[in-house]
């Protein structure tokens, strides 16, 4: 989990991994130009499973790849630090792999939830077999429900690209390769917070997604990639028009 602003939503989101039903994990909090205070906050916890590491530099891409460096674990259970844990979602994500070894990410559903914490809807992707197919028009997966095993994202060299869009940079990337396999599970993992600071819908995101896109493009064209690319730009003007 990284972090970087002390919003009221960050100490909810570390009590809901705490509460996990399976106790025996490690929580590696990634603090990035933070005030010392949300530190403090933090460190005052004394829970031996967490592990603290702190950067003034604000990317969540390199704070993800520092917390991937420094984890030990088989597995990266991914979280967001304004969301909520199920407290069953690490039992549930090891009985998963346990049915399924083979898997190389569990891509798990989520409610939705507002800032206050009231239930909006599911986004239930248990159905999405085809992943890859779907990542040409929008992002099939919901990265904070996401695991990932660590030796294939250290594979994949991490998280590569984008402030707003890494996540959708490593499915692109790791959807080149046909030997990655992604089990996805309509269990709730998480609560998915909708709030004015998240980065998902951004300008900024969708002009990076179309970057993605046309590199995946080029390095392997199809005609595929190339309507995906044509809708990735299209959302891109469509959503600088609105501002």
């Amino acid at each position: 989990m990284c972090a970087h602003r002390d919003d009221g939503f960050v100490m909810p989101a570390i009590h809901s991994v705490l509460a996990q039903t399976e106790g025996a994990f490690e929580f590696i909090i990634v603090l990035n130009a933070c005030p010392d205070s949300l530190e403090q906050r933090i460190r005052s916890l004394d829970d031996p499973r967490i592990v603290v590491h702190r950067t003034e530099i604000g990317q969540l891409a390199f704070n993800l790849n520092l917390g991937l460096h420094f984890s030990r674990g088989r597995y990266i259970v991914r979280f967001d630090a304004d969301d909520l844990c199920h407290p069953e979602r690490l039992r549930w994500t090891r009985e998963i792999l346990a049915a399924h070894p083979e898997a190389d990410v569990v891509a798990g559903s989520c409610r939705t939830i507002s800032e206050a914490g009231e239930v909006l809807g599911v986004r239930d992707i248990g159905n999405s077999a085809d992943w890859r197919r779907t990542l040409r028009w929008k992002n099939p997966f919901v990265h904070p429900a996401t695991t990932i095993r660590r030796d294939r994202l250290l594979a994949f060299k991490g998280y590569a690209n984008g402030l707003r869009s890494e996540d959708y940079d490593l499915w692109l990337r790791m959807a080149e390769s046909p030997d990655v396999t992604v089990v996805t599970s309509s269990l709730p993992m998480i609560d998915y917070r909708v709030s004015p600071q998240q980065s998902s819908g951004s300008l900024l995101g969708y002009a990076e997604v179309a970057g993605h896109m046309l590199r995946s493009l080029l390095v392997a064209p199809s005609v595929a990639k190339l309507l995906g690319l044509l809708v990735a730009i299209g959302k891109t003007i469509g959503r600088a028009m609105r501002r």
